[in-house]
């Protein structure tokens, strides 16, 4: 789902039915879940599915993480998304197997053409790969993809692609080294 053309910087990107279901999304995920422990995991699951998050083998989702709109999230098996972590997920976010995104991190896919009066939205896919671990209070920008294994230190902001066992810290993100994946 691709946001509507907007005339002026005003104009909500969105239709009104959508923002209908978003307000939905947020009170049944506000009554529903964002009181559950720990255990009730397949019960968050289920209440994403039901809101089109494609969901393969079981992830985990803790109660806090607000998701912005569910059905642009793709989660994989043991993918985990930590405390209050933020999915700005205005575009599509895929999380690949084994990947955790630790607390408070922040995913966002929203951006503006800053050449535009209207400041028309854009939205550009993130890809989190296999076996990678964003640390406390990253921030992954729009249309990053961060390769398998990689590592994002904590509070780093990642403006560029991120190479299968790098390890990234700063901001802006900087390699600091490579990871050893004990097979």
């Amino acid at each position: 789902m691709k946001p509507n053309i907007q005339i002026n910087p005003y104009q909500k990107p969105w239709s009104l039915s959508i923002h209908l279901v978003l307000v939905l999304w947020k009170v049944t995920w506000f009554l529903l879940c964002s009181w559950t422990p720990k255990f009730l995991n397949p019960w968050r699951l289920l209440i994403l599915r039901l809101f089109g998050t494609k969901i393969s083998g079981v992830p985990f989702v803790h109660q806090s993480v607000q998701i912005r709109i569910p059905w642009h999230l793709t989660l994989h098996h043991r993918a985990c998304l930590g405390e209050r972590v933020q999915v700005y997920s205005l575009g599509e976010i895929e999380i690949q197997q084994r990947a955790t995104i630790a607390q408070e991190a922040y995913l966002c896919t929203g951006t503006h053409d800053l050449d535009t009066s209207s400041f028309q939205l854009i939205t550009k896919k993130i890809t989190i790969g296999e076996n990678t671990f964003i640390g406390v209070r990253a921030m992954i920008l729009p249309g990053i993809s961060v390769d398998k294994n990689a590592v994002v230190g904590a509070q780093s902001v990642v403006t560029k692609n991120i190479a299968p066992n790098q390890i990234v810290a700063g901001n802006p993100a900087r390699e600091v080294g490579k990871r050893t994946v004990a097979k």
